[in-house]
């Protein structure tokens, strides 16, 4: 296929062609002329001799060290990006490493963590039961505790005199028995001593020998104190000691859990008035007026659910 020129040949090669057209030119007119003579005819060769002839460049020696230079760069660059690619792959490979063990160590997590799960729920399970089988005991011990103290009262208020005997204690009961209009006897009281309390009135525990003894002591003196006025129920000074007259408290004996739920209902009485808070055979009761219903205190439950009641 013809290559076209979009540019106009160089001016060498437009003189061969003026030439050549003055040859042809020059052949056409002696056809029908005359042939004329010239002195020479135009001299092509050398006039071909002045084109131009297009040649390729030769690289020189700089071109060669730029190109040694380039390939070296290239080769330095290929052996980086292989130190690279080879780095990659062996961190690739720690990263499988590690994820295989982290997911063995997730597994085995799981597994413990489903075993801790079973272990919990057996121990809750084994703690509800022992919490009950505690609560049984609780209450086989307060109710032993209960019964070894069914004949015994307790005294509180009585100042302690310095080296005082059983003898003297004696003597105290015998006092408050003759208010409660109670004859009592040495046989009648199987031991009697002080028990230690927070203040220093020590409360004196006596331990009679029936529970029909100790029931006819209580109800005679709280019969007694009905028919005194508040300044003069029984006292320090009914017993005969000197200085201001302190009021005397007697009351059966009770439980260490039973005194402690005692103390919580005369607090809660205080509060909510109540008129009447007592103790029976060791049971706690409560009476709101005078012909209310009485309620009774087993628990510190009990005193709750009549919290939210008021």
């Amino acid at each position: 296929m013809p290559r076209k020129h979009t540019q106009s040949p160089p001016s060498s090669t437009r003189q061969v062609v003026d030439a050549i057209t003055d040859v042809t030119s020059v052949k056409k007119s002696t056809t029908n002329t005359a042939i004329q003579h010239y002195d020479s005819a135009p001299d092509l060769r050398s006039i071909i001799e002045n084109i131009n002839e297009r040649k390729k460049r030769k690289f020189d020696e700089g071109d060669i060290y730029n190109t040694d230079i380039i390939k070296e760069m290239f080769a330095v660059l290929s052996r980086d990006q292989a130190a690279r690619f080879d780095e990659l792959q062996t961190t690739i490979s720690c990263l499988k490493e590690q994820n295989v063990k982290l997911t063995q160590s997730v597994e085995m997590m799981s597994s413990k963590y489903d075993e801790f799960l079973s272990r919990i729920s057996q121990l809750e399970s084994d703690r509800r039961t022992d919490k009950k089988y505690i609560e049984l005991l609780e209450d086989k011990i307060e109710y032993s505790e209960r019964k070894s103290r069914s004949t015994g009262i307790e005294i509180r208020n009585i100042p302690k005199k310095t080296g005082e005997t059983k003898h003297d204690l004696f003597n105290l009961i015998n006092g408050v028995a003759k208010i409660a209009d109670v004859d009592v006897n040495p046989e009648c009281i199987k031991d009697i001593y002080r028990i230690k309390s927070r203040d220093s009135s020590h409360p004196i525990m006596v331990e009679l020998t029936t529970v029909l003894l100790k029931e006819k002591i209580l109800n005679n003196l709280k019969s007694y104190n009905k028919t005194k006025r508040p300044g003069e129920k029984l006292n320090t000074g009914n017993l005969g000691f000197r200085g201001p007259t302190k009021p005397v408290y007697v009351s059966e004996a009770l439980t260490t859990k039973t005194q402690k739920l005692f103390y919580l209902a005369r607090t809660f009485q205080q509060q909510y008035k109540y008129l009447f808070c007592w103790t029976s055979h060791g049971v706690i009761y409560l009476r709101k007026e005078e012909n209310a219903p009485h309620i009774k205190i087993l628990s510190e439950k009990d005193i709750e659910n009549l919290r939210k009641l008021e």
